[in-house]
């Protein structure tokens, strides 16, 4: 962990912080650098950093008819007792001769930050994706709170970059693993 990162990470201390983590964005990254993270060591990473309030997980579900069904089920078992699953029905929209799967989850994480906001000291959006650059001004500037984007290097926005944020690459030792293959 770099010496950036220590600072943030201690900047947590005694704050209650709440955590919303974009499943399908991280998933896609890891599958990209073979990279994962473990959920759990994730967890009691941030746990040993902060006052820990929650953390949301959050995905769409493929229809029972839809090959990745099962996948998905077996992994909602694994991390039921880690997380809040935060979840809805995965779109298929026909387009052409094809069938593509929409399953983005942005705007429940926005609600749900603005829901839990006066809550919260810190805001950490565990994602890359610059549709939560607006986020950021909210509750920077209206709630005069504190959020931290944390994704992998190469797939966080360079607006995010300009803003506090975290690699989940620099955590190798923490809870990032590299993996051959991809479950």
């Amino acid at each position: 962990m770099n010496e950036k990162s220590r600072k943030i990470l201690e900047n947590l201390r005694n704050k209650k912080v709440g955590v919303f983590y974009d499943g399908a964005n991280v998933y896609h990254a890891q599958k990209k650098y073979k990279l994962k993270v473990d959920l759990k060591e994730f967890k009691d990473f941030i746990n040993q950093h902060c006052d820990l309030e929650f953390v949301n997980y959050y995905l769409s579900i493929p229809a029972k008819n839809d090959n990745a069904y099962q996948g998905i089920q077996g992994f909602l078992d694994k991390i039921k007792d880690l997380f809040n699953i935060k979840s809805k029905e995965l779109k298929y929209i026909p387009v052409g001769k094809q069938v593509v799967k929409k399953g983005n989850m942005d705007i429940e994480i926005v609600l749900d930050v603005v829901r839990n906001i006066d809550n919260l000291d810190v805001v950490i959006i565990v994602s890359g994706d610059s549709d939560f650059f607006e986020l950021k001004k909210y509750v920077v500037n209206e709630k005069k709170k504190i959020i931290i984007f944390w994704a992998f290097e190469k797939n966080m926005a360079w607006e995010l970059k300009y803003c506090w944020h975290l690699y989940l690459d620099d955590y190798k030792n923490e809870f990032l693993k590299r993996i051959d293959g991809f479950e």
